[in-house]
């Protein structure tokens, strides 16, 4: 165990986010506004549309073998930490279904067995924590998006959007990530842009810097802005 004065404490300049949207919105899309070079692992195949850009190296989950494929990610990763600025891993939604039905093959029913759950669970914590302690290395997490229905101390119940992962560990995930964005699309102008401050209807989060909202191509640029008294 480490003790360290806060005082001597210094901002990392390396992040670590996690966007989430509907499927279609442009999640991918974001990763060409990271700079440098970039590693990223393809989950669900929808990394076509970085096709020709420059800087990004694509590696492909085998949905056959998505667990070993993970670990042979991380361990390249790991590896070749140096070699690139930031890890992208497109995206933990889907990751969680092929990990789900993989261990699910063997079984009778052919379907996972409730134990399968639970350890999934300590799996995405421990892979999430993994990943954030590449050393200098920029970290991004995308998934899809669900709603959930919280109840306020009036009694009133809201709906509120978070990421698609499973119930029991989305709080957890959410936490040990210090950015939690949400992906929107202004339906009159079509720009798009990212929620970093939670209300009644989004989680969001950023311990980052003060923003509370990014246009899509500015996500990345960390930084405290100006606010208006």
């Amino acid at each position: 165990m480490e003790f360290i004065q806060s005082e001597k404490m210094k901002r990392s300049e390396y992040f670590n986010i996690m966007i989430y949207a509907k499927p279609g919105a442009g999640k991918t899309t974001t990763v060409k506004y990271l700079e440098g070079k970039t590693l990223m692992l393809d989950c669900d195949g929808t990394s076509k549309v970085l096709s020709g850009l420059p800087n990004i190296t694509i590696a492909t989950l085998d949905p056959r073998n998505p667990v070993q494929d993970m670990a042979d990610f991380y361990g390249y990763a790991k590896t070749h930490a140096e070699e690139y600025d930031n890890v992208v891993i497109d995206n933990l939604s889907h990751y969680q279904k092929l990990w789900l039905m993989f261990n699910g093959r063997n079984t009778k029913s052919g379907q996972p067995e409730l134990q399968h759950y639970g350890i999934f669970d300590t799996h995405l914590i421990d892979l999430i924590s993994v990943f954030n302690n590449l050393p200098n290395t920029n970290i991004v997490y995308t998934a899809w998006e669900n709603t959930r229905q919280i109840q306020m101390e009036s009694g009133q119940l809201y709906n509120q959007f978070l990421p698609d992962i499973r119930e029991k560990v989305v709080n957890h995930v959410m936490g040990i990530v210090p950015v939690v964005a949400r992906l929107i699309r202004n339906p009159e102008t079509g720009q798009r842009g990212f929620l970093l401050t939670e209300n009644n209807g989004n989680f969001a989060k950023n311990q980052l810097d003060n923003r509370e909202f990014a246009l899509q191509e500015h996500l990345f640029q960390i930084g405290d802005v100006d606010v208006k008294a």
